[in-house]
C-alpha cells in the first residue's frame, strides 16, 4: 500500500494488496500523478492509521518512511512507532538539507529498521533499494553482551543503549559501557547473537591497543545514556530522569533539553549605542522555487505555483505487508518478536523507480522516456514556471535515455510482478544491433520471447551498470528466480560480448 501524507493524507487502497500487475500497475499510475497538493508535513496520523490496520500476512510489517520536511512533534511520531515496533519494522529516507534528521534517525532506531540519507543530486534509487534489501534479508538480532569480569558502575544503567539494536548486512553496531575507576575493565566482551546460520558467540579481547585517551568517547556515552532515558524512562519518572540527565549534562559539558552553554562578555562596551551585524541564514534547498522531489517509488513531483514555498512539498511513505513472496527459510529479523520472519527474499518490481535527482539540476524536467517531446508544441508540454511536464498525448516515436539511471529505470519499468520482463521498443533501443542476433538465435531455438527477453536484459544489465548495482541487484534477483534456466543468460552474456 502507499500512504501520502501533507496536512492530510491519502492511500492507494482500502487496506494493503498482494504484489500483482494489477496493484503495481495502481501505484503506478497514483506516482505518475502524483502532486505536491497535500500542505504541510503531518505523519503521526497516517503512520497511526497503518499501525492500526490489521496485519494481513501473519508477519512483521515492513513501513518506509521517505520524507524531505520537518514536524512539530517529532518525539510523538517516535514514541508511537516504539510502542507498535512489536509487529511493524520501520525504515526510513530523508531528502535534502531540510529533513527532520531527530526524526528520520529516531523513527527506524526504535522501529528496528535502518535509517538513511539522501541529498539533491544522488541517486535515490540505490538507497531505497538498498533499504529494502535489508528489509527482506535476515539480520544479526537478539544481540546480548557480557561485560563480566570487570565491574561497571552499574550493570543495570551504565550500557547505553539499554537494549542493542539489530545489525544488519552492510551495518555496525555501537554499544557503550560505563565502567567505575574502582572496578576496572575486563579482560574481555563476550558477544552472543542469534544469525540466520545459528546463534553466534564472539570474544571481542581488550588489550593496550583497546584504549583511546581523552574524554571524547564518554561525552558520546553521555549522548547515548540521555538518548535512552528520554526515549524510554521520561514518562515513567520525569523528575529522576531530568535529575539523570541534568548530572550527565554538566558533568560532560553537553547541551541538552536541561543545560545550557551561556557565553559571558568580561569586556566593557565603551562606545555608545549597540552594535549589531546582519546574520545571514541559510534557507532549505528550493525556497521559493519550483520544487520537484521523488517519492516512495521514485516518481518525480513537482509544485504547480511559482514562487511557492516548499511547505507543500508531498512526502509519501508505503506499508509492504504483502508486496514480496515469502523466502523459504528465513530467518526472523531484529525487530520481530521471537520466531517471527520477515517477508519474502525476491523483491517487488521497481517499475515506476524514478531517476536521480540529477534531472532537478536542469531548468526543464522532463517526467517519462517512453514518448518523445517537442519543445516547441504546445499539445505535447505544458509550460508553466519553467517547469516542463509530458502531456498525456503520447508521441509517435520513443526517447532513448541517455543516463545510465534512466537506461536502468527504463528497463525495470518493464518486469512483471512475476519476475519475467515485457517486450517493448526501448529494448532494442538501448541494446542495438545485438538484440536482433539474439532474437534470431532464439526464435531459431523456439526458445519463449519472455524467456530469452528476460535472459537478455540481465545480462545486459550486469555487463553495463556495474557500478549501479545497489539500484539493479534486486530487480536482477528477482527475474533469475523466474527464469531458472543459467544457460539462456549464458547465451546472452556472449553475444553482449
Amino acid at each position: 500500500n502507499i500512504f501520502c501524507f501533507g496536512s492530510r493524507y491519502t492511500q492507494l487502497f482500502p487496506q494493503s494488496r498482494a504484489f500483482t500487475d494489477e496493484s503495481l500497475e495502481s501505484a503506478k499510475q497514483l506516482l505518475q500523478g502524483l502532486d505536491a497538493n497535500l500542505g504541510g508535513t503531518e505523519i503521526f496520523q497516517p503512520l497511526r492509521a497503518i499501525f492500526s490496520s490489521p496485519n494481513l500476512v501473519g508477519k512483521p510489517r515492513q513501513v518506509f518512511v521517505i520524507t524531505d520536511g520537518q514536524v512539530s512533534n517529532s518525539e510523538q511520531c517516535i514514541q508511537l512507532v516504539e510502542e507498535f515496533s512489536q509487529h511493524n519494522r520501520v525504515f526510513t529516507l530523508g531528502i535534502g538539507a531540510s529533513a527532520d534528521r531527530h526524526l528520520v534517525k529516531g523513527m527506524a532506531r526504535v522501529g528496528r529498521g535502518v535509517p538513511s540519507f539522501t541529498t539533491y543530486g544522488e541517486n535515490i534509487a540505490g538507497k531505497v533499494l538498498k533499504q529494502l534489501k535489508q528489509a527482506l534479508q535476515p539480520c544479526v538480532h537478539d544481540v546480548q553482551v557480557n561485560w563480566s569480569p570487570g565491574q561497571g558502575a552499574d550493570t543495570e544503567s551504565s550500557q547505553a543503549p539499554l537494549r542493542a539494536p539489530p545489525v544488519y548486512d552492510g551495518s555496525r553496531m555501537l554499544l557503550y559501557k560505563l565502567w567505575s575507576k574502582a572496578g576496572g575493565v575486563g579482560e574481555k566482551v563476550t558477544i552472543t547473537a542469534k544469525t540466520p546460520e545459528g546463534n553466534l558467540s564472539l570474544d571481542v579481547v581488550i588489550g593496550e591497543d583497546s584504549f583511546i585517551e581523552g574524554e571524547m568517547i564518554h561525552k558520546m556515552f553521555a549522548r547515548k545514556m540521555i538518548q535512552t532515558l528520554e526515549e524510554n524512562f521520561e514518562k515513567k519518572d520525569p523528575a529522576e530522569v531530568k535529575s539523570i540527565i541534568t548530572e550527565l549534562g554538566l558533568k560532560y559539558s553537553l547541551g541538552t533539553k536541561y543545560t545550557a552553554f551561556i557565553g559571558v562578555d568580561s569586556l566593557t562596551n565603551k562606545e555608545s549605542g549597540m552594535k549589531t551585524r546582519q546574520v545571514r541564514n541559510q534557507v532549505a534547498y528550493g525556497y521559493g522555487m519550483d520544487n520537484c522531489m521523488v517519492d516512495s517509488m521514485g516518481s518525480v513531483s513537482r509544485s504547480q505555483k511559482c514562487g511557492a514555498a516548499p511547505m507543500g512539498m508531498m512526502r509519501s511513505f508505503f506499508s509492504a505487508p504483502k508486496m514480496m513472496r515469502s523466502a523459504p527459510g528465513a530467518a526472523p529479523p531484529g525487530a520481530a518478536p521471537p520466531g517471527a520472519a520477515p517477508p519474502g527474499a525476491a523483491a517487488p518490481s521497481f517499475g515506476s523507480m524514478a531517476r536521480s535527482f540529477d534531472s532537478m539540476k536542469e531548468c526543464a524536467v522532463i517526467d517519462g522516456y517512453d514518448d518523445s517531446y517537442s519543445e516547441d508544441s504546445d499539445d505535447d508540454v505544458t509550460k508553466e514556471c519553467g517547469v516542463m511536464s509530458r502531456s498525456t498525448k503520447s508521441a509517435p516515436t520513443a526517447r532513448v535515455p541517455q543516463t545510465n539511471i534512466d537506461k536502468i529505470v527504463a528497463l525495470s519499468s518493464l518486469q512483471t510482478a512475476a519476475g519475467f520482463f515485457k517486450e517493448d521498443s526501448i529494448v532494442e533501443s538501448l541494446i542495438g544491433e545485438k538484440f536482433a542476433a539474439f532474437k534470431k538465435q532464439c526464435v531459431e531455438k523456439k526458445i519463449e520471447v519472455k524467456v530469452w527477453l528476460t535472459a537478455l536484459i540481465i545480462a545486459y544489465l550486469e555487463k553495463n551498470f556495474p557500478d549501479e548495482r545497489d539500484t539493479w541487484e534486486l530487480i536482477v534477483e528477482k527475474a533469475k528466480d523466474w527464469l531458472g534456466k543459467t544457460d539462456v543468460i549464458r547465451r546472452a552474456t556472449d553475444i553482449l560480448s
